[in-house]
Order: structure tokens, then C-alpha cells, then sequence
């Protein structure tokens, strides 16, 4: 029976008129058997033949309605794929538009960022070449009023810079000091004998450096230029020197005791980088030093470190005034408070 089922399952449009005459040859056969074993009376076995139709007809409508079960709960997965094929449809296209949202936002930051770069690079070569201009003509200055006849060793870096070495050329000029001290040496220590020798300033000046290196060129370059009888290049090794409640490496006290009425003061060294504050004992352990009308002239203000040391300067040693210069390193220009009615 089971075979036969799925025979006739498989004719498709046969399929009413089959499971019809399954039924009924199936009932015929039941009731043939029946009688066979009864021997029932003629109308019973009518009455039970004209049965088989009806339930032929009601097998029938038991299996369509089984097919229809089916074929709604294949529509049913089928709209539930539906729904989720949809659902994740909707999420690739909002991820294309975030996508397409992201680059657009990010092409238009990098266009201002790209324009921002461009902008500041601008200014900043505009400026660069503005300082590096002024350098120039400060440069043209100094050898102009030095009367310069030779080679001179470079500025800016490590060495001071032109504007820096005019604004120390105009001091000289017009204080015409008898000593000038230099904490420090190098390029200002060989423009300072220049400018004595070319305004015939009775004057000399004496540089503290702490390495015989440095010590032996610069001699060597000033006697090139004729200047050694106007400088005494002093080696003055770092020793341990105490200012207030602080400790720091300055030029050995032997080499600058003996300075008397010192008129201009050019401090720019030790270097930083031997320690914070390098450059602050100058001041107090100089000022005594000092002409009553000296100058002293602090390099490199740009840096912070120098700021902090001008304004310990002028908390510990409050009789002295300062007057910043704007310079490619900035300076600092003090001196001592004039007496009232002075």
C-alpha cells in the first residue's frame, strides 16, 4: 500500500483520479472479504460498496489538505528567508552609504588639513625668510662698521647672531667701556676686539672658557686677525660654586677674581646643557665686579631657562633693572636703578 501511495503521488495530474480508484479497489476488496467470511445478505454488501466512493472521496481530501500544510509552511520559511535576505540587504546598503558618508568626510578633512599644512608652511617660510633677511643686513652692518677685511668665523647656531653682534657693536660704540668680560667665548669674543680696535677704544676684553680646546682657536684665529693684544682668553675650568641654596658648575674663581669696574658683561655660557640654570651665578657673583654704570647683557632669552634666571636675578638683586630686546634668540639688557635725583 505504501509503495503504491508513493507511485501515484508521483503522476501529478493523475493524481485525484488515482488515489479515487485506490480507494475504491481497496474498499472492494475489503468488502469481498467480508462477505466471503459473513455471508452477509445481498443489500448489506450494496450498502457497503456504495461506500467506497465516499471514502475514496474523504482519503483524497485528507491528503490535500496535508499537501496544503505543506505547501503553506514552504511559503511560511520561504517569507522568513525573505524577510532576513531583506533585512540584510538594508544593512549593506547602510553600510555603503556610511562608507560613502566617511569618504566623503574624509576627503574633506584631508583637503583642509592638506590646505592648513599648506598655509603654515607658508607663513613659516615667509617669516624664516624675513628673520633670515634681517640677519643679513645686520650681518652687513657689523662688517661695515667694524671695517672687516678678512674672513670672519660664522654666526647664528651655536654662536651668536648677527642682530645679536650689532646690538653689542652699537654698545661698544657708544659706552667705549675699558673692560668688557665675557662669560664664554667664540665668534662675539673676536667682533668685541674688532669694534675696539676700529673705533680705538682703549679698552680689552677677557673671555672665561672652561675648555683649553676652545681656548687655543680662538687665540690662534685672533692673532690671525692681529687682535691678541686686545684679548686675554682666560682657561677657567668649572668648579662647583654655591648660589643661595643651590649648587652649580661655574668658571673656576681664579680666573676672575681679580676683575675690577667691568663695563660690559656679556653672558652666554656655561652652556645649558650642563645643567639647569647653568648661567645664573654670573650676576651674583660678579655684581661686585661691576663699573657702577656696567652693562650686562644676557643671551638666548628665547629659552626658557634664561627667562627663570633674569627674573631669580631680579628677585635676589632687586637694584638692578632689565630691559628685554626682541632678537632672533632675544637678549636682556640690565642695569643698576640710577640714585633718586641722580
Amino acid at each position: 500500500m505504501n509503495v503504491t501511495l508513493r507511485q501515484v503521488r508521483s503522476h501529478g495530474p493523475l493524481r485525484a483520479v488515482g488515489w479515487l480508484m485506490l480507494g475504491m479497489g481497496s474498499w472492494v476488496v475489503l468488502v469481498a472479504g467480508f462477505a466471503s467470511i459473513t455471508r452477509p445478505g445481498t443489500p448489506v454488501v450494496a450498502v457497503l460498496l456504495a461506500f467506497g466512493p465516499v471514502l475514496g472521496g474523504l482519503l483524497h481530501l485528507q491528503l490535500q489538505n496535508r499537501a496544503l500544510l505543506r505547501r503553506l509552511d514552504r511559503l511560511a520559511k520561504a517569507q522568513v528567508t525573505t524577510t532576513k535576505d531583506v533585512a540584510a540587504t538594508r544593512q549593506r546598503l547602510d553600510a555603503v552609504a556610511d562608507a560613502t558618508v566617511s569618504r566623503t568626510v574624509l576627503s574633506k578633512v584631508l583637503k583642509d588639513t592638506a590646505s592648513d599644512v599648506i598655509t603654515r608652511t607658508r607663513r613659516g617660510v615667509a617669516v624664516d625668510l624675513l628673520l633670515t633677511y634681517r640677519q643679513l643686513e645686520a650681518l652687513q652692518n657689523i662688517y661695515a662698521v667694524a671695517g672687516v677685511d678678512r674672513p670672519m668665523p660664522p654666526t647664528r647656531g651655536w654662536a651668536s647672531s648677527p642682530d645679536l653682534l650689532l646690538l653689542l657693536t652699537d654698545l661698544v660704540e657708544r659706552a667705549r667701556p675699558s673692560l668688557i668680560v665675557e662669560c664664554g667665548s667664540g665668534t662675539s669674543t673676536l667682533w668685541f676686539a674688532m669694534v675696539l680696535r676700529r673705533f680705538e677704544i682703549p679698552g680689552r676684553v677677557i673671555a672665561l672658557e672652561h675648555q683649553q680646546q676652545f681656548v687655543d682657536n680662538l687665540r690662534d684665529r685672533l692673532d690671525g686677525h692681529g687682535l691678541g693684544g686686545l684679548v686675554d682668553v682666560r682657561y677657567a675650568p668649572l668648579e662647583p660654586v654655591r648660589v643661595g641654596e643651590a649648587e652649580f658648575q661655574w668658571y673656576a674663581r681664579d680666573a676672575w677674581k681679580d676683575l675690577k669696574d667691568v663695563d660690559l658683561l656679556f653672558v652666554d655660557g656655561p652652556p645649558g646643557i650642563l645643567g639647569e640654570h647653568a648661567r645664573l651665578p654670573a650676576l651674583p657673583l660678579l655684581a661686585d665686579h661691576l663699573h657702577p654704570d656696567g652693562v650686562v647683557v644676557l643671551d638666548d632669552m628665547i629659552r626658557t631657562d634664561e627667562q627663570e634666571v633674569l627674573a631669580e636675578w631680579l628677585r635676589t638683586c632687586p637694584d638692578f633693572t632689565a630691559e628685554e630686546v626682541p632678537l632672533e634668540k632675544n637678549a636682556a639688557l640690565l642695569r643698576r636703578r640710577r640714585p633718586s635725583g641722580s
